[in-house]
């Protein structure tokens, strides 16, 4: 089989191929290995870039599996890296498109939105155009993909429905890895190749980070796909949701159960009407299944030798790579769920957060101009790294809406705000929505825009919104009423549902949780 489909190829293309190939394999002989993947990630990219669903794909393979807190021996920044390579995607997607689709003035100027908002910020408050292009240019990335992922999936819904589905089986073998990362107290590779000893398991070895290097950002990943599991419903559909319900509890990340929780609330109010007794009885059988897998300690797992595994010091040096100690620590997540759940308000980290949004809002407040337009593009970063918040915690405002007010002022804010309820408004899907949620709530929590993974959660609800399922929506508060009925036909065209169609697989969105235990995939 892969021999046809090189020979499908054509010749020219076979040509290119081998001599891409021949070249990999002599600089693995010289010992470069980075040249060597260097030159098979630019042949990869060409195979992506023949086919838009080849490129629909990359985008999000890229943005969920391609670690941030790893240089692969990036020119710059690697979120920046890695956000270029997207819009370079996205563009040539759109290109692909172009004679089909047109350019639709309200999407690209949905897309521009933001990055005009920084563009104003930064020449009403210039501190030279480095900062106003670092600050414009993951807006713009963000705002393009969007564009290009709503018209793919406008044009192919199933294609964005079976991405959504193959990434919460792939969230599975996540949840493993991140228990392995607390059964041993170390995040293998990231410890060894994170280029910051913060995004190593000395940061935190009581919680995990999956494939993300970071604990918040395996909690936006986890909390996506629970709810895509959940709400699709494909075959099976309970292994990755309680597999997600358990990568949750190991991230330790409360803004993403906060998320979580409001999503879940939601979908519960929307099916009260149909849960059963049977339905009862499953969500029980998940719950201790988590519980199980969360609970087991890392002592039954250790075989032979009794002396604990590795876990890492901070470097002495800054910059300095992190070196392996003895002593382990023996992590406990229930205990460690529990703590964190009943965590005081005068905590450190509560005391961290107050701290943050005072400093933020005094930048925000400091005149009429500041409040309207902010302090320019990257003026959170200026002032963290000239004056900074002197309480040993991570130099950032850890509020997604803050710093957009504090750098894009009130105008970038309500645009902000305001693109996030139209995209609810008109999501023509129930997960997309609830997503949604579940990234609004969260996003409240931690500064979001260089944490791709987590960029992925929105642009996946988006395009989700745009494929549409059939799952209903109330079109007001009285459809939540028990007893009341729809008039026929009378179904919100938010959600795609037609009294003349038959039922998507996706119809089912209490299946197993609803009444007379109706199953669906």
């Amino acid at each position: 089989m892969v021999t046809d489909r090189f020979r499908s190829l054509g010749r020219p293309a076979r040509y290119v191929g081998l001599c891409l190939l021949l070249v990999a394999v002599a600089f693995l002989v010289l010992g470069r290995w980075d040249l060597a993947l260097a030159v098979g990630a630019g042949a990869l990219l060409g195979w992506v870039l023949l086919k838009p669903v080849r490129i629909t794909w990359a985008i999000f393979v890229v943005a969920f599996m391609v670690p941030v807190t790893i240089d692969f021996g990036y020119p710059t920044n690697p979120s920046y890296t890695l956000l270029l390579l997207l819009f370079v995607l996205a563009v040539w997607g759109r290109l692909h498109r172009a004679e089909r689709d047109g350019w639709p003035p309200r999407l690209i100027g949905a897309a521009l939105l933001l990055p005009f908002c920084a563009v104003l910020a930064g020449v009403l408050h210039w501190h030279g155009i480095k900062p106003v292009a670092v600050g414009v240019a993951p807006l713009l990335c963000i705002g393009v993909l969007g564009w290009h992922l709503i018209e793919e999936a406008r044009r192919d819904p199933k294609l964005i429905r079976r991405i959504a589905e193959t990434f919460t089986w792939i969230s599975v073998a996540v949840t493993a890895f991140a228990k392995y990362q607390t059964l041993t107290g170390t995040w293998p590779l990231f410890d060894q190749f994170a280029y910051d000893w913060t995004y190593t398991s000395l940061f935190d070895p009581t919680r995990a980070a999956g494939l993300f290097g970071h604990p918040i950002v395996y909690g936006s990943f986890a909390m996506a796909m629970a709810l895509v599991a959940l709400t699709i419903r494909g075959r099976y559909w309970y292994i990755p949701f309680t597999a997600n319900l358990v990568g949750l509890v190991l991230s330790g990340t409360r803004s993403a159960w906060v998320g979580t929780a409001l999503a879940l609330g939601i979908w519960l109010l929307l099916n009260l009407r149909r849960i059963a007794w049977r339905g009862v009885a499953t969500g029980v059988v998940i719950a201790v299944v988590a519980f199980v897998a969360v609970a087991v300690n890392p002592a039954t797992f250790r075989v032979g030798s009794s002396e604990p595994p590795p876990t890492w010091v901070s470097p002495v040096e800054p910059g300095a790579k992190p070196t392996p100690s003895s002593a382990a620590p023996s992590v406990d997540s229930v205990d460690v769920a529990g703590a964190r759940m009943s965590d005081p308000v005068g905590s450190a980290s509560a005391s961290a957060r107050f701290e943050r949004i005072s400093v933020a809002w005094d930048g925000i407040t400091r005149d009429w101009s500041t409040v309207i337009f902010g302090n320019g593009p990257e003026s959170n970063v200026r002032y963290l790294e000239d004056v900074g918040i002197g309480d040993g915690q991570a130099q950032v405002f850890d509020n997604t809406y803050l710093t957009i007010w504090h750098n894009l002022g009130l105008v970038g804010l309500l645009s902000f705000l305001g693109l996030l309820l139209t995209l609810f408004w008109r999501s023509r899907s129930l997960v997309g929505r609830l997503i949604m949620v579940g990234f609004a709530a969260q996003i409240f929590f931690f500064d979001v825009w260089l944490w791709l993974t987590a960029v992925a959660v929105l642009l996946l609800a988006i395009s989700l919104g745009a494929a549409g399922d059939s799952a209903a929506w109330p079109r007001s508060l009285r459809d939540l009423v028990p007893g009341r009925q729809r008039v026929p036909g009378r179904e919100s065209a938010d959600v795609g549902e037609s009294h003349h169609q038959p039922p998507s697989p996706s119809a089912g969105v209490a299946a197993s949780f609803t009444a007379r235990g109706t199953h669906s995939h």
